[in-house]
């Protein structure tokens, strides 16, 4: 199998790719392919990370930043006490590939779960059966028996294991037991896990994920669960004539950094009174309500806009529009009769700066985040980022 190793940040590459590959690179965006002179095929533009197996080929995709830094940004979106926990932590001294530190990490969180036993509920099954049980379904008898009494068509609740929390987990190990370079011992532990929990329905591809309402009897769950919708999120298998042509655990990592900066943001801002409202619906620029407006971040008091934040992992570099993030930001100010607007980057994507807008009482800040940190450094620097927001405001 050919395999290539691919780093996100780094300049454009020259390599030599099926014309598949070079395909499905640009189908998934996950760069930019493009025919290079010599017959290869030039890789710039990496928007995401992970692994990706395609007609015959591996490429892993490593992120610039370290793996236990995305690996907090990703989990602390989910929630914001994620981190905290002790099976969590991960050392920053040890270089690890994405894949086997999230695995490594998910069977430590799933196996403590299951071993002080596996959760139990009732579930609603709706059938049809030869006999009674539960309660009969009345308008499905009447409209696929015609008035027969047998089969009937009954709802009936069970005493199972196959219930939301379990069908988490199994999903998330099958999903994993695909990924290549797992360590035999991690593929050991996904296998027995499987089997722990036989009889158990995992979900279908595709198919939207359970909710899950924590309390005391399911909450030794919930650091494995924030893990399982980490992998069923970002892994995706696809199917070719019956085949699967395209195995991916792929992170989009402007998604990641915008998850993290709101919701973070969001928490500090609403510490200092108001609402914050991430991807704000129903705005327009325009009277006829054609040019819709849905910032990243919207800080209010109910009636009156207080701040407004765009997260930006990488500074959007247009050929004609060469400052659109700046554009951007400006409309959303005059939209919301603002003096102050905020673009959040990723350091090394921008440098921080004021843009004092000519014509227009605005004034456009762009802050730039180090994610080469410690969690709880990180987590201080944008703590010290809603004060300066909140001061402006």
């Amino acid at each position: 199998m050919l395999r290539l190793q691919l780093r996100e940040g780094n300049g454009p590459e020259i390599h030599c790719l099926p014309d598949g590959v070079a395909t499905v690179l640009n189908r998934l965006d996950i760069a930019t392919v493009t025919p290079a002179e010599g017959g290869g095929w030039l890789v710039a533009n990496i928007r995401k990370v992970g692994v990706l197996m395609a007609v015959g080929c591996q490429i892993t995709i490593r992120p610039k930043i370290p793996v236990t830094s995305l690996f907090f940004l990703m989990g602390y979106s989910l929630d914001r006490g994620f981190w905290l926990d002790d099976d969590i932590a991960i050392s920053p001294d040890v270089d690890v590939d994405l894949v086997n530190t999230i695995a490594l990490t998910f069977i430590r969180n799933a196996s403590k779960a299951i071993r002080e036993g596996i959760i139990q509920g009732y579930e609603s099954y709706e059938d049809s059966l030869p006999i009674m049980r539960g309660r009969i379904d009345i308008p499905a008898q009447i409209a696929r028996r015609g008035g027969l009494a047998f089969p009937a068509q009954v709802v009936y609740d069970e005493f199972t294991t196959d219930v939301a929390e379990n069908r988490l987990l199994l999903s998330a190990a099958r999903r994993l037991l695909n990924l290549p370079d797992l360590t035999d011992g991690s593929m050991v532990a996904l296998r027995k896990m499987t089997q722990a929990l036989d009889g158990v329905t995992p979900l279908a591809v595709g198919q939207a994920m359970p909710r899950v309402h924590f309390t005391r009897l399911n909450a030794r769950y919930k650091p494995a669960l924030v893990l399982a919708e980490i992998i069923l999120r970002n892994s995706s298998l696809e199917q070719d004539g019956g085949n699967i042509g395209t195995t991916a655990f792929l992170f989009d990592m402007w998604r990641v950094f915008e998850d993290f900066v709101t919701t973070v943001l969001a928490h500090r801002l609403e510490d200092r009174g108001g609402t914050a409202t991430s991807q704000a619906k129903g705005t327009y620029l325009d009277t006829g309500a054609k040019i819709a407006l849905r910032p990243d971040l919207l800080w209010h008091d109910g009636i009156h806009c207080k701040a407004v934040i765009d997260a930006k992992y990488k500074r959007t570099k247009l050929a004609n529009y060469p400052n659109a993030d700046i554009y951007q930001m400006l409309a959303y100010c005059m939209r919301f009769g603002l003096e102050a607007g905020h673009l959040v980057y990723a350091k090394g994507e921008d440098e921080p700066r004021i843009h004092e807008i000519i014509g227009h009482t605005a004034y456009i800040h762009c802050h730039a985040i180090d994610l080469n940190q410690h969690p709880s450094v990180l987590l201080r620097q944008m703590s010290q980022l809603a004060d300066k927001i909140a001061a402006q405001h």
